[in-house]
């Protein structure tokens, strides 16, 4: 009698927890993008109201955005209701959002419920040396889906978020996991170390090199006479501005089991407002690069042909 009204009791608990979280690792394809390389950063074409816009793929990105001449082009129309205040490399900039009506990525029309305005950015993302992009393709889309990043086959495809603690890519190529990855203000940040010094870095697609904080330089011991005497370099970013930073020459960059050797990294000015540095193509590309972020937050990318 007693195992009996403990069983049904235990049933009950349950119930109340809504039990244990459901295990799904079925992989389900939501679109292939195809994607191109233009001046180191990854641009894949999507359909926004009818009309053909290339955006960059940006983890970085808090929000999808599109320049003001591009969204003037696709037709759509400015919601004052919504105002959009930006701050990074650049400066600070105030825009009112976009509303879209039809967005299609991969021949698949996406729902609007949930992706119905973009940010609206003052950048120019056209440059001499082949990028002719029209806004950034940001994380508040990207990071919705689990996310294949090909190169080497142009194409990005998104799946369905899965609640799966032992799903791996389904590559046949070399990867390894970076451990330690969390999740915060819609970013993907990874644990590396300059130097023997430890931090968290934005994993930024749409970065083209990567980039150190102050903070952190200066808890490494970087001193502004330091940091003078390295070449200056400019910076652009969502902002109106420039940036001059200096161009650094660390001796080792540890990300998870991947070493660089004598780095070259961007010391920047200022922070990022979320973690210690921006991790760019520089480590990615050569790479194929699995995203998860959702509801459990993994990274795991190829080995490039001379890693160990």
């Amino acid at each position: 009698m007693f195992s009996r009204v403990f069983g049904l009791l235990l049933l009950i608990l349950m119930a109340r927890c809504g039990g244990a979280p459901e295990v799904n690792c079925d992989l389900i394809k939501v679109a292939e993008i195809p994607m191109e390389v233009q001046d180191k950063l990854l641009v894949v074409r999507v359909g926004i109201n009818g009309k053909w816009a290339d955006l960059i793929v940006d983890t970085g990105a808090e929000r999808t955005t599109i320049s003001q001449s591009a969204a003037k082009r696709l037709g759509m129309p400015d919601d004052r209701d919504h105002i959009t205040h930006s701050v990074g490399i650049g400066g600070a900039t105030t825009t009112a959002d976009a509303t879209i009506d039809r967005l299609v990525m991969g021949g698949v029309h996406f729902d609007l419920q949930e992706f119905h305005r973009f940010a609206v950015g003052t950048f120019d993302l056209q440059t001499q040396h082949g990028l002719k992009a029209d806004g950034l393709l940001g994380a508040d889309i990207l990071l919705a889906f689990e996310m294949d990043i090909d190169v080497a086959a142009g194409k990005l495809t998104l799946y369905r978020s899965r609640v799966c603690g032992q799903a791996h890519p389904p590559w046949s190529e070399p990867w390894v996991e970076i451990e330690g990855v969390k999740a915060r203000k819609d970013r993907l940040l990874v644990p590396f170390e300059l130097d023997n010094v430890a931090g968290m870095a934005i994993l930024d697609t749409g970065a083209m090199g990567n980039n150190l904080g102050i903070n952190m330089a200066r808890r490494m011991g970087l001193s502004e006479q330091t940091l003078a005497r390295d070449r200056k370099v400019q910076q652009h970013g969502a902002g109106p501005n420039v940036a001059i930073a200096r161009l650094h020459q660390f001796r080792v960059m540890r990300i998870g089991p991947i070493s660089q050797l004598s780095p070259l990294i961007t010391v920047l000015p200022s922070d990022f407002g979320v973690g210690d540095a921006l991790i760019g193509e520089e480590f990615l590309l050569g790479r194929r690069v699995w995203l998860s972020f959702r509801r459990n937050p993994r990274v795991f990318v190829s080995r490039r042909p001379n890693e160990r």
